[in-house]
């Protein structure tokens, strides 16, 4: 574990295995947690580098705009400090928002690009969902309960939740939104989400991608009403992306479809030109 400075904010980042590098960009909200139980997966395979985007966890939370390039353009800055030219590129949620333009902006520094139940674009229930964490983080912080329970409501399957594991996911996601969260950045990254339209950004990558997430996302699902552009449109206008649905899964696919995500993208991150081949 470490720190540097990037764009003139002290970000926290940590490195775990070797080999070619994967930088994991968190989503909004949990900070270098949200990549908890891939990398102990991935990093026997690649080099993984966590950490947490400015605004979260152990780094610094400055009150500033906040949009999908001031992280990308960080991630690039960490990057540079870590030695790294190139690197495959591994973003979640927000942070499949974030790699869509760190793939577009940088493309001769991404490798390969994986975008997680992710969009382009909100439709108006995006937006609603997003909007209902700004006015709960308002009138009751990012740590409570009503809170936490809507986002494992939102982020996990039902499958998942009835299981051993259920309650104990919710107590987690509450103790990951207590701190590592200030309201006022939480705010303004669910903001950035609401107001973003990344599909100039999407439609300009042309680097290998691929688009992943679960059949039963409803924070950002496959098919969105027509002010939107999710996943499907993600895998139809991204030139040659190859897409995967977990059957089953949720939003957080890390965490509730977690072998079977790790193990197309560690498929995915080894193919050779034929990308479709073999990613199950």
């Amino acid at each position: 574990m470490a720190f540097t400075e990037v764009n003139g904010a002290k970000l926290w980042y940590e490195v775990t295995g070797e080999g070619e590098p994967v930088m994991h960009i968190h989503g909004a909200g949990f900070g270098h947690y949200n990549f908890a139980t891939a990398t102990p997966i991935e990093s026997k395979y690649f080099q993984c580098v966590d950490y947490d985007q400015r605004g979260y966890g152990q780094s610094d939370k400055p009150i500033q705009n906040y949009d999908m390039e001031v992280w990308a353009d960080d991630l690039a800055g960490l990057m540079d400090h870590l030695g790294l030219e190139t690197a495959h590129i591994h973003g979640s949620s927000m942070g499949g928002m974030v790699a869509q333009v760190f793939g577009s902006k940088y493309t001769h520094r991404t490798r390969r690009l994986i975008i997680n139940c992710s969009a382009a674009k909100l439709d108006y229930a995006g937006r609603l969902t997003f909007k209902t964490w700004i006015d709960i983080a308002e009138s009751m912080g990012c740590g409570s309960r009503a809170l936490a329970e809507l986002l494992a409501v939102q982020a996990l399957s039902r499958n998942f939740l009835d299981g051993p594991d259920g309650p104990g996911a919710v107590d987690m996601i509450q103790d990951i939104l207590e701190n590592s969260n200030r309201k006022e950045v939480f705010q303004r990254a669910c903001q950035a989400m609401i107001d973003m339209d990344l599909r100039d950004w999407a439609t300009n990558i042309s680097v290998p991608t691929l688009v992943i997430g679960g059949d039963e996302d409803i924070m950002t699902p496959w098919q969105t009403g027509p002010d939107g552009c999710g996943q499907e449109w993600l895998a139809q206008n991204i030139p040659g992306a190859v897409k995967y649905v977990i059957k089953g899964s949720n939003h957080s696919t890390l965490f509730d479809g977690t072998e079977e995500n790790m193990r197309v993208v560690i498929n995915f991150l080894q193919a050779n030109n034929d990308l479709t081949a073999d990613l199950g």
